[in-house]
């Protein structure tokens, strides 16, 4: 079940939403100001999407206008995007995300956007996870589309009285950032953190765990005050060294 945490005025943090495989599910989040609601990452489900959607709504009080940001693209942070497209959120991610997404596979040169929940179906019932019928069932119609706007550089966006900071923060995927709201000190950091667990890896080598201790430590340098992880509970600064240490710890061997 979906747990809610309250870290700031307007600042929300969700935590264990939907996960396809054992272990612990994924997290999101959402800033609601005078005149906006900012959603971060959409879950793995459309039910996952419906939640962070109506939670955020609630939340401030009215509905509002609603942007959703992408930390990156897998699937169980992007697939409850067709929610929000839906409601007239625009979408907001890195161009890697849109570049991993359009790129076209055999047999029939149809984009990732197309193949992706069939793939994950796919993945789901090898494991033996459940049935086919019922990983359709568990993920929903899914659709994805490209982002309305995207960047490549560190960037901000304007809230009311303070901004919101994104940060390009590669290592896990190529197409990986992190959210930061300077006024709550809180941090969204998708799986750039992983809390409590081994993070993964097996995307990336030599050169993509280095880049990702890079990403860390720029982010160690920020004032934080909370943080969201991808994965795992709600947790402090001091999460970020123990993923340096970690990636560290493998590269040493």
């Amino acid at each position: 079940m979906p747990e809610l945490h309250r870290l700031d005025k307007g600042v929300y943090g969700v935590t264990n939403l939907t996960m396809p495989f054992p272990g612990i599910g994924v997290n999101a989040g959402f800033i609601t100001t005078s005149n906006k609601i900012i959603n971060i990452d959409s879950g793995l489900t459309i039910n996952d999407g419906t939640y962070l959607l109506n939670t955020a709504r609630n939340k401030a009080n009215h509905q509002k206008e609603t942007q959703l940001i992408l930390t990156h693209h897998h699937s169980d942070h992007i697939f409850g995007m067709r929610v929000f497209r839906e409601a007239g959120a625009k979408v907001l991610a890195h161009k890697s995300l849109h570049r991993f997404l359009s790129h076209r596979q055999l047999p029939f040169f149809r984009t990732f956007y197309a193949t992706y929940k069939p793939f994950i179906i796919k993945m789901m019932t090898k494991r033996q996870l459940c049935s086919r019928e019922k990983a359709e069932s568990i993920l929903g119609d899914v659709k994805l589309s490209p982002p309305d706007e995207m960047f490549n550089e560190d960037t901000a966006i304007k809230l009311n009285d303070d901004n919101l900071s994104l940060f390009y923060t590669p290592g896990h995927v190529l197409s990986e950032i992190s959210v930061y709201h300077p006024e709550s000190r809180t941090l969204f950091a998708g799986d750039t953190i992983y809390q409590g667990m081994p993070l993964t890896t097996k995307f990336g080598r030599h050169k993509e765990w280095r880049q990702w201790i890079e990403s860390l430590e720029k982010l160690e340098r920020l004032d934080i005050k909370n943080i969201v992880p991808g994965h795992g509970k709600i947790c402090e600064k001091d999460e970020i060294r123990r993923n340096i240490t970690y990636l560290e710890d493998i590269l040493s061997r």
